[in-house]
């Protein structure tokens, strides 16, 4: 924040912790660093891609860049190199060419798919608190209890939100081994045990007997009528049943949908709509202090080639720029500053 201040970005915080330029425009932040690059004397070139690299006897990197939609490849020597190729293959490429180990890249971050048109005609719908558990299908080993608290969006195809975002990031390596199929079990009361359910929905039961229970529930589940009615749908309750008709069974029956309400995983959200990779260069083969490789001398990495996945989107371009802000301050100082002749970047044609 200093940094973009002092260069004429003026910034502004968010009541919840976010930084915005003032201007409201990611120009202002592109249009500051493309004027750095330019007065440091950067080489920025576009529309090329690194084919392959290997190290010389001299220690120097080389560099094989090929033009995008050309034939004709460059030979370029370097003292220093930097892989911050997010979850593009040639960035693992890169780093297993020069002796790193890669964990099997594999989706983080998305939404879950719902085959129930019940639920996905209520799209829009959001819930403040609940609490999610995964139980997934053909995962052979043992994994742990994955569940997360938090709010909840209903959507078109399934459901997405923080906390089922958040329990996907968990259980990203358990979900792609199962193919993306399981049980997803909602607590939609997380802070109310289910006796207390029962005696709340009996007290209503009560006060309310010549209501239609469609038109009439207990605010304190915190949940709309919408979604009151799609519960008791589910029950096979029809909407001109009276409250003075409902058994006791039929109370804790919607007590219990309630608590442990369960859905049909049937895949994940829709393709390339997740945020972020799971896997990439394993962290204990990096020095985190300088984002220097413990295997390769004066090779860094930044960003999501690492395998790093945090569980929200912030997390993650915070890794970037905090990474990536490491790695060139390192390769600055051990090339001496303004000593330093030649940068160039090379951006992958994706």
């Amino acid at each position: 924040m200093s940094w973009f201040s002092s260069h004429g970005v003026e910034l502004k915080t968010e009541g919840d912790g976010r930084v915005f330029p003032v201007s409201n425009n990611s120009s202002s932040i592109i249009d500051c660093l493309m004027s750095q690059v330019k007065q440091k004397g950067v080489s920025m070139q576009t529309r090329k891609a690194v084919t392959s690299v290997s190290v010389a006897n001299s220690g120097k990197f080389l560099l094989n860049v090929q033009q995008q939609l050309a034939d004709n490849v460059e030979r370029v020597e370097a003292d220093y190199l930097l892989i911050a190729t997010g979850c593009s293959r040639q960035g693992y490429t890169l780093a297993s060419q020069l002796g790193h180990t890669i964990v099997d890249p594999v989706p983080s971050l998305f939404t879950f798919k719902i085959d129930d048109s019940r639920l996905t005609a209520l799209s829009g719908i959001s819930f403040t608190k609940v609490k999610v558990r995964l139980k997934l299908d053909n995962v052979q080993r043992n994994i742990p209890q994955l569940t997360q608290v938090g709010s909840m969006l209903v959507t078109h195809w399934g459901l997405s939100g923080p906390a089922i975002l958040r329990l996907s990031a968990w259980g990203a390596r358990y979900l792609f081994s199962s193919s993306y199929r399981g049980k997803l079990i909602v607590d939609f009361t997380p802070d109310l045990h289910e006796e207390n359910m029962k005696s709340i929905l009996s007290h209503h039961k009560h006060q309310y007997v010549k209501q239609k229970v469609y038109n009439s529930y207990p605010l304190d589940f915190g949940i709309s009528k919408r979604f009151w009615c799609y519960v008791l749908s589910q029950q096979g309750l029809g909407g001109d049943i009276l409250w003075a008709s409902l058994s006791n069974n039929s109370l804790i029956s919607i007590a219990s949908a309630l608590k442990h309400c369960t859905f049909e995983i049937a895949g994940k959200g829709q393709f390339k709509e997740e945020f972020v990779t799971a896997g990439g260069v394993p962290l204990s083969e990096i020095s985190l202090n300088t984002m220097e490789s413990k295997i390769c001398p004066r090779l860094f990495f930044a960003g999501e080639v690492l395998n790093v996945d945090g569980v929200t989107g912030g997390f993650n371009f915070q890794n970037a720029w905090s990474g990536g802000y490491i790695a060139g301050t390192t390769i600055g100082r051990l090339a001496h500053g303004p000593c330093l002749q030649s940068h160039r970047i090379v951006e992958h044609p994706a």
